[in-house]
């Protein structure tokens, strides 16, 4: 069965984890989390020193805490305690593990950290969420202050297997396989087309029509890209979508996988026009002149330069009658002669040159 419909997408690199409920005495408020793949990229902004009542403490370490909950609800009890530390930072020294201070002023630096999940999550229960909090401790040990806490969901995401392309008339055919197995309701897989440009660090997430055709190996989408440019280079990625809902239907969240490999589609217009339809073919007089006179339906491309006029007499050779394409729908043969039997067709050709097969003769005799 084909499902065919419209897709747009947001251009997001992967959705946010959820912002659960801030804690009091917070030195760091502001933490965030995005997952794409396996990979959790976490940011906070904290002070660039902290102090207490006695002195300045200076440097702190920053520790990185993740638990696992069955539902985001049931994270704001978890959230008093660093449950499971996934590393130690010290965003302003070497010590502890990598982080990368993305901003600062005098009095602030914003951080970024990357959590690598052990594998890809396929956790036993789809709507497991991974908690997130840091904790700031001082020199010696002392807890200064823990963030606000933040979710992003365990669900498996899919990948974009053989990704390939055809190009005809309507556009970009972009083909791939999915490996979903299992597909529990409370997920739904879904897929995200990025297209960029040749030369440009630039890629947008394009609208675009699918296709989903289900057989015995998996699930064969295609998408279909009908706002090109022709005599461009365009690459293109496939980024798996898994949306995760509550058993009320509710969508708790939303992560992206990995992107697929791109690919290099060079957009060269090759293909001719539509044959010209429904020619007909008038036999005219004025006092001491015959003539001929042809009508035809016009053609709907948009790069249309015009029409091939061809003409054939009794068993001979066909001919060109037009040296350039006329834009009319019509044209009058006045080199005719009475007595005579003319058979004619019509051709189609684009601004590039591709030039449609011959339409049907159609035969006239002169009296």
């Amino acid at each position: 069965m084909v499902i065919l419909a419209l897709c747009s997408e947001s251009a997001l690199g992967g959705a946010p984890g959820t912002r659960l409920a801030p804690q009091q005495s917070q030195i760091v408020r502001d933490l965030q989390a995005i997952r794409k793949g396996n990979k959790v990229v976490l940011t906070w902004s904290q002070p660039r020193t902290f102090t207490n009542a006695q002195s300045s403490l200076g440097h702190a370490v920053t520790r990185i805490c993740r638990n696992t909950s069955g539902a985001v609800s049931t994270a704001l009890s978890s959230a008093t305690a660093c449950v499971q530390s996934v590393a130690e930072v010290d965003p302003q020294g070497t010590a502890g593990a990598v982080a990368t201070v993305v901003r600062k002023n005098r009095s602030e630096i914003m951080v970024r950290f990357t959590d690598t999940l052990s594998q890809e999550p396929d956790a036993p229960d789809p709507l497991q969420f991974a908690v997130y909090t840091v904790e700031v401790r001082d020199d010696k040990g002392r807890r200064l202050g823990l963030s606000n806490s933040v979710s992003v969901p365990l669900a498996p995401t899919s990948s974009a297997r053989g990704l390939h392309s055809q190009l005809d008339t309507r556009g970009v055919y972009l083909i791939w396989e999915d490996e979903i197995e299992s597909r529990p309701s409370s997920l739904q897989f879904d897929y995200r087309v990025y297209r960029g440009e040749r030369g440009s660090s630039q890629r947008l997430a394009i609208p675009y029509w699918r296709a989903l055709v289900h057989t015995r190996d998996g699930d064969r989408w295609t998408g279909v890209d009908t706002n090109i440019e022709w005599e461009k280079t365009y690459l293109y990625w496939v980024t798996p979508v898994t949306r995760v809902y509550s058993q009320s239907g509710q969508l708790l969240g939303e992560i992206e996988g990995d992107d697929s490999a791109p690919i290099e589609v060079v957009t060269h217009d090759v293909f001719p026009p539509a044959v010209p339809e429904r020619l007909l073919a008038m036999v005219s007089e004025l006092p001491g002149k015959k003539f001929v006179d042809l009508l035809w339906a016009p053609n709907i491309e948009k790069d249309l330069a015009g029409y091939y006029i061809y003409r054939r007499q009794a068993d001979g050779q066909i001919a060109r009658l037009n040296s350039a394409p006329i834009t009319m729908l019509s044209f009058q043969d006045t080199d005719v002669a009475a007595g005579a039997k003319y058979s004619y067709s019509i051709s189609a050709v684009d601004t590039r040159g591709n030039e449609s097969a011959k339409s049907s003769e159609v035969a006239v005799g002169l009296p």
